[in-house]
C-alpha cells in the first residue's frame, strides 16, 4: 500500500508532501490544478517515462520518493531476488532525473536500473488511465487470472505439469548433449585420451598426503635419526652407565626398602614405578623408530618425481586427486554416451514421448477447466459491465490452443470485449476509449478482487462520459474494490466523491508569476463545501450544502451494505 508521497520540482509542484490511507481516497480540484501530475509522478518513480517537461521551469533536477508497505508475497519474493531488505516490512523508492537526462533510482537505498524497478511496479499497483499500461492489459496475464478464478481444482494440475515440463526439459538438454555435438568424433578421440591418461596414472584419493609424510620424513632423515638415537642414549646410557632408567629403577628399589616404616611413601612409589614402565616401553620404540628412519636418495627421488606427475594431473584436470577423479568418472561416463549414442537417444525420444503424452493428458484437463469455468467468468464480467453503464458490452475470453506447450499448458488466453452494438470483439489493449477501459479495468478488478495480490489501485478520468446513475454505481464499485485494495481516483463527479473514505483537494495558485500546485486533506465540512461545488459551481448555496449532506449520508448507508 501507497502510504506517502514526497515531491520536488515536478511539473506544476514545486514541494508537496501527501500521506495516503486504506480504502477508497478520491481527488478532486479544478481542471488543470495538478490532479494527473500526481498520477505522472506516481508513474514516474515507478519507472515510468520520463521527458524534459516533467521538470518544473527553472529548476535543475526533478524528485520524487513514495513510500510503501511490503504486504503479499509475491512482492516479499521480488524483494528478496533483487537481494531488496525491507525493515519493518517498508520500501521507500525514490527516482532522481537531471536536464541532462541522467537519472538515479534507489530502492531502500541501494541503487538499481528501471528494468529492476519495473519488475517490483506491477506488484505494487495498477494505473488505469488513459496513458498508462495496466497488469490486466498485459495480454500473458489473462491466463493466470482464469486460472485464479478457476480455483483450487486447477493448482494440482499446473504442479503436475510444471513437474513434467522439467522433467522434458532435462531429457531435451541430455539429447542435445549427446547428438547435438557436430564434432562428436573429435570429442571422443579427446574424451578417450583424457581417459587413458587419467587410468596411466594410477591415482589414488589420500596418495598425495602419504607422499607428503613420506618426503617430510626422508628429507628430514639424518635429523630425525640423531634425535632418536640421542633420545635412546639418555634414557639408556652407554653400557649401562648413567642410564635414566636404571637411575628410576635404583629410586623405585629405595623407596620399596623404607615403604614398612614410612607408609607415606607408597603412593609416590606407585606413580614412579607406572612412569618406569611406560618410559621403559617408550625407549623400545623409540630404539625401533630409529633402525626404521633410512636416509634414501633413491627413494627420496622417486617421491619428488610422483609429486611432481600428481601436479601435472592436477594442473590439466582438477584442483585435487579427488577432483581428478571425479572429473575422470565424468568423462567415462560422457564417452560412454557418445559411443552407445544411438541406442541411448533411441531411449531418451521414448521416455520424451511418454512425457509428451502425460503432459498432453494434463494440458487437456486444464483447457477443460478453463472452459468449463470461462462461461461463468464472462457472465460475472458482463454482470459488472452492465453495473457500471456498459450494459451494451459483449465479451468471449478467448482460449486457444498453441503450437507448442507453454508453462501453462497450451492454452492461450485472451479478454476480447466490445463496448458497442455492431463493433467486432477485441483484445483488451485495443481499446481505446480511455473512460471505457478504466470502467472495464473497475469491473474485471470487481470480479477478480479476492485474487488481486497488487495493493494499491488507480483510477484516472474514470468518470469520462457518465453522470447519474452510471456515475453513482461506479463509485460504488470503486468503493468495493477499496475493501480489498487501496483505491485512489480522481474524479470531478460528486456521486463517486461522496463515497469516499479519505478526499483530497487539489488546487493552483499563482505567485510572483510562478505556478504551484498544492494538496491536503480535507475536512468533514470542506469535503461537503467542495462537493456542493461540484453540484453547483462556485456559489455554494445553503440547499445545495444541504442537498450534498443528504447525499454523503445516503452514502455512509450504502457503504455499511456493501
Amino acid at each position: 500500500m501507497l502510504i506517502q508521497l514526497n515531491i520536488k520540482n515536478f511539473a506544476l509542484i514545486q514541494e508537496v508532501t501527501m500521506n495516503f490511507n486504506e480504502g477508497f481516497n478520491i481527488l478532486s480540484g479544478e481542471t488543470g490544478a495538478g490532479k494527473s501530475i500526481l498520477i505522472d509522478a506516481i508513474d514516474y518513480v515507478l519507472g515510468g517515462k520520463f521527458s524534459k517537461s516533467l521538470i518544473r521551469t527553472g529548476e535543475d533536477k526533478t524528485y520524487v520518493e513514495a513510500i510503501f508497505t511490503v504486504e503479499n508475497s509475491l512482492l516479499k519474493n521480488a524483494l528478496i531476488e533483487l537481494d531488496i531488505e525491507s525493515d519493518d516490512d517498508m520500501l521507500i523508492i525514490s527516482r532522481e532525473t537531471h536536464q541532462s537526462g541522467r537519472s538515479l533510482i534507489k530502492i531502500n537505498g541501494k541503487t538499481f536500473l528501471t528494468s529492476q524497478l519495473k519488475k517490483i511496479r506491477e506488484k505494487l499497483l495498477d494505473i488505469h488511465g488513459q496513458h498508462q499500461n495496466q497488469n490486466l492489459l498485459q495480454r500473458s496475464s489473462h491466463i493466470i487470472y482464469l486460472d485464479e478464478f478457476v480455483g483450487e481444482e486447477i493448482f494440482k494440475h499446473l504442479d503436475v505439469f510444471a513437474s513434467l515440463k522439467d522433467s522434458l526439459l532435462q531429457i531435451e538438454n541430455k539429447i542435445q548433449e549427446i547428438y547435438g555435438n557436430e564434432d562428436r568424433d573429435k570429442l571422443l578421440d579427446y574424451l578417450k585420451f583424457q581417459i587413458e591418461d587419467i587410468e596411466n596414472g594410477k591415482l589414488k584419493e589420500d596418495e598425495e598426503e602419504i607422499l607428503k609424510d613420506q618426503f617430510n620424513l626422508l628429507s628430514n632423515a639424518e635429523k630425525i635419526s640423531n634425535g632418536l638415537k640421542l633420545s635412546y642414549t639418555l634414557l639408556n646410557g652407554v653400557d649401562g652407565e648413567n642410564s635414566v632408567i636404571n637411575s628410576i629403577s635404583k629410586v623405585i628399589q629405595e623407596l620399596s626398602n623404607i615403604e614398612s616404616n614410612f607408609e607415606k611413601v607408597k603412593k609416590n612409589r606407585q606413580l614412579i614405578e607406572e612412569a618406569f614402565y611406560t618410559i621403559e616401553e617408550a625407549s623400545r620404540d623409540i630404539r625401533s623408530l630409529a633402525e626404521e628412519v633410512v636416509y634414501d636418495d633413491d627413494e627420496l627421488e622417486k617421491i619428488n618425481a610422483r609429486i611432481y606427475e600428481i601436479n601435472q594431473y592436477k594442473k590439466k584436470y582438477g584442483a585435487t586427486i579427488k577432483e581428478v577423479l571425479e572429473y575422470y568418472n565424468k568423462i567415462k561416463i560422457q564417452y560412454s554416451d557418445l559411443i552407445n549414442a544411438e541406442k541411448i537417444i533411441e531411449k531418451l525420444n521414448v521416455e520424451k514421448q511418454e512425457i509428451i503424452d502425460k503432459m498432453e493428458k494434463v494440458a487437456l484437463k486444464l483447457h477443460e477447466l478453463r472452459l468449463e469455468k470461462s462461461y461463468e467468468l464472462k457472465e460475472k464480467i458482463l454482470n459488472e459491465l452492465s453495473f457500471v453503464g456498459l450494459e451494451k458490452s459483449t465479451m468471449e475470453i478467448s482460449i486457444k490452443r498453441e503450437e507448442k506447450f507453454n508453462a501453462r499448458g497450451f492454452d492461450e488466453v485472451c479478454f476480447m470485449i466490445s463496448t458497442n452494438p455492431g463493433e467486432p470483439l477485441m483484445p483488451l489493449e485495443k481499446i481505446l476509449s480511455g473512460g471505457e477501459l478504466s470502467r472495464i479495468m473497475l469491473a474485471l478488478k470487481c470480479v477478480f478482487a479476492d485474487k488481486d495480490n497488487i495493493a494499491t489501485l488507480i483510477f484516472d478520468e474514470i468518470d469520462t462520459g457518465i453522470s447519474g446513475v452510471v456515475a453513482q454505481r461506479v463509485g460504488e464499485k470503486m468503493y468495493q474494490v477499496s475493501k480489498s485494495h487501496q483505491v485512489l481516483c480522481i474524479t470531478h463527479l460528486p456521486q463517486i466523491a461522496v463515497l469516499s473514505d479519505h478526499h483530497y483537494f487539489v488546487s493552483k495558485a499563482v505567485k510572483d508569476n510562478k505556478t504551484f500546485t498544492n494538496i491536503r486533506v480535507l475536512t468533514k465540512e470542506e469535503k461537503e463545501y467542495q462537493i456542493g461545488r461540484m453540484l453547483g459551481g462556485d456559489e455554494v448555496t445553503e440547499a445545495t450544502l444541504n442537498n450534498v449532506k443528504e447525499m454523503i449520508k445516503i452514502a455512509e448507508i450504502k457503504k455499511s451494505e456493501i
